[in-house]
């Protein structure tokens, strides 16, 4: 495999959870790697743990929804470091209600947030990709996109978006240096449902588990996992491309 070492990296997202995972795993594997989110505090914890571990982290703190921060955080990132290797667009965010009580409001957060605002990061990441004529795009999706999960209708259809134009992109792109990725993941220990109301969880629970798609018995698996993943994706040789991977539970 190719060495991480003198590449830099961003990671969306990575005030917690799988960003967070990702961003130690990718610097404990030698890149450079760019912390962003919007929780700075959070995210200048994450980075001082990278540090005390001997990697090398930076914190930026941007909001996916405003176009000038997303480009701001990927020209400063070259400006400072001359080139920009990887970006994982792991920054998302979902919502649990049925379609028939959804709230507009919440519906553009979430579009606006995992589709456009992760289109907005690779366009971002491409202009200074395409012109060195090398570069990895790794666009974080869901089980959820391909199965039928009763009220993560709207989450669904993002992360489904996520991977279809992720798809389009690499054959618009991919012969020219660029690969782009795509992991899709359940079961993983994350904040993603801590603002969920409690009770409509729990109904939405016992819906998953009557069709089969929640197997309560399965191990959640740690974010870790989640990060030497991307890590192990990113350090085959440039000719290789694991083009869509799926980490889930065993059992599930």
């Amino acid at each position: 495999m190719a060495s991480l070492h003198d590449r830099v990296g961003i990671v969306t997202g990575s005030s917690s959870g799988i960003g967070a995972a990702t961003a130690r795993a990718l610097a404990a594997e030698g890149m450079t790697v760019v912390l962003a989110a919007r929780r700075l505090e959070r995210l200048s914890a994450v980075a001082d743990t990278i540090r005390a571990e001997g990697g090398r982290a930076e914190v930026a703190e941007f909001d996916l929804r405003d176009e000038a921060s997303v480009d701001a955080l990927v020209d400063s990132t070259v400006q400072w470091h001359g080139r920009l290797d990887a970006l994982v667009n792991n920054a998302a965010m979902g919502i649990l209600r049925r379609i028939e009580d959804g709230d507009t409001a919440e519906w553009r957060a979430v579009v606006e947030t995992n589709v456009l605002g992760t289109l907005a990061a690779c366009r971002a990441a491409l202009r200074h990709m395409l012109p060195r004529g090398s570069g990895d795009l790794v666009n974080m999706t869901s089980v959820s996109a391909f199965e039928a999960w009763p009220y993560l209708g709207v989450y669904a259809g993002s992360k489904a978006a996520v991977h279809a134009f992720s798809n389009s992109l690499r054959a618009e792109v991919g012969g020219r240096g660029i690969r782009v990725m795509t992991m899709q993941v359940h079961g993983i220990a994350t904040e993603f449902a801590a603002g969920f109301d409690p009770q409509a969880l729990e109904t939405a629970g016992k819906r998953w588990v009557d069709l089969g798609l929640l197997n309560r018995e399965a191990e959640v698996i740690d974010p870790a996992h989640v990060g030497r993943t991307i890590a192990f994706m990113l350090a085959q040789p440039p000719s290789v491309s694991l083009h869509d991977v799926t980490l889930r539970p065993r059992n599930n």
